[in-house]
Formats: structure tokens, C-alpha cells, sequence
């Protein structure tokens, strides 16, 4: 996971509790609370599933609803930092359609290319007339943050469609499948 996730996830921190609290659950988590965290390097998963459960538990959060804050956070961050990813795309579809491509891009730049597939296997997509179906595999089981980020970049283009999930890494699946419809 390249360092970027964990930047995103502790500026959430940051703006839902204070500096203190992050400080309370780098501490926690075992993250030093001077790391810093890089785009250009992968991080061991377990390190920040062990940063969000921590953070769920001191925040009094459930997963989803950590989910849900990470995925708006990460679409804040996302518009200030990319914008040329929203402009480049006429609608939600447009944009969904590009995020294997934004997610393999930031396997591109680690610097370790070993680590390169571990990043860039996670997401598949396939394209139907009135859907896009994401595969999604990841021991990080973290399919809720794509299904809320979906619903961010559909009230981003003011856009509705409907999203099912029928098979699910958290529910026993081998991978997750996500159905977003457009009518």
C-alpha cells in the first residue's frame, strides 16, 4: 500500500478528533509519530489495517463508517491533489472507468518493483451498456472504501446510479464483485 493511504488516513484523524488523538493511535498502532510516509514506497498491509482498526476503535467507529470517512477524505484529497483526474472525465463512468488505470499508476512509481504487482492486481474491471463491474481481491478487504468512493465520484458529477455488491471478500467470496448501474 504506497504511503499516500496512510497520509490520507491520518489527516482524517487529524480533522475528525485533533493532532493529540492521531498522536494517541500512531502511538497505539506502533507507528512512530515522526514517520512520515511516501508515494513513491509501499508500506506492509497489515500495518495500515492495523493503523485503521486502531483508529476505528479509538474513534468509536464502526468499519463502515471508517470506510466512509476515509473514502470522502481520500476524494477531498483526491480533488485538491489531482484535479486533472476530474477534468479529464465527462462524467462518473468516464472517471470509474479510469480508476484501475489511477490505482496501477501508483504502482508505477515505487520505487521497489517487487512490490509493483502487489499494488497493481487489486482491482479489474469490466464494462457492460448499463454498468461498470469492478473485481476487487485484497487481504486489506477494504471493497467498502471503493463502493463509497463510487458514491463520491457520482454526487461529484451530480449523477446517480445504483451500486450492488454480490460477492464479497468480507462475506466469505474469493474477490469482491461490485456492480455499478446506471439506468
Amino acid at each position: 500500500m504506497v504511503g499516500l493511504i496512510h497520509t490520507v488516513l491520518f489527516n482524517m484523524v487529524d480533522q475528525l478528533a485533533g493532532h493529540e488523538k492521531t498522536r494517541e493511535i500512531r502511538s497505539a498502532a506502533g507507528v512512530a509519530p515522526d514517520a512520515e510516509f511516501r508515494i513513491d514506497e509501499n508500506y506492509d498491509d497489515a500495518e495500515f489495517r492495523k493503523v485503521l482498526s486502531t483508529a476505528c476503535e479509538q474513534l468509536g467507529l464502526s468499519q463502515q463508517q471508517a470506510e466512509a470517512a476515509f473514502a470522502k477524505a481520500f476524494y477531498e484529497d483526491s480533488k485538491e491533489r489531482w484535479p486533472t483526474w476530474f477534468a479529464l472525465s465527462k462524467n462518473a463512468r468516464d472517471f470509474l472507468k479510469r480508476q484501475p488505470t489511477i490505482h496501477n499508476g501508483f504502482a508505477t512509481g515505487v520505487s521497489d518493483p517487487a512490490a509493483r504487482p502487489i499494488i497493481r492486481d487489486k482491482f479489474r474491471q469490466e464494462e457492460r451498456e448499463d454498468r461498470l463491474i469492478v473485481h476487487y481481491r485484497s487481504p486489506n478487504q477494504l471493497c467498502g472504501v471503493f463502493v463509497e468512493l463510487a458514491q463520491q465520484i457520482l454526487a461529484h458529477y451530480g449523477e446517480t446510479a445504483t451500486i450492488e455488491h454480490p460477492h464479497c471478500l468480507n462475506r466469505g467470496d474469493d474477490a469482491c464483485e461490485i456492480h455499478v448501474i446506471w439506468s
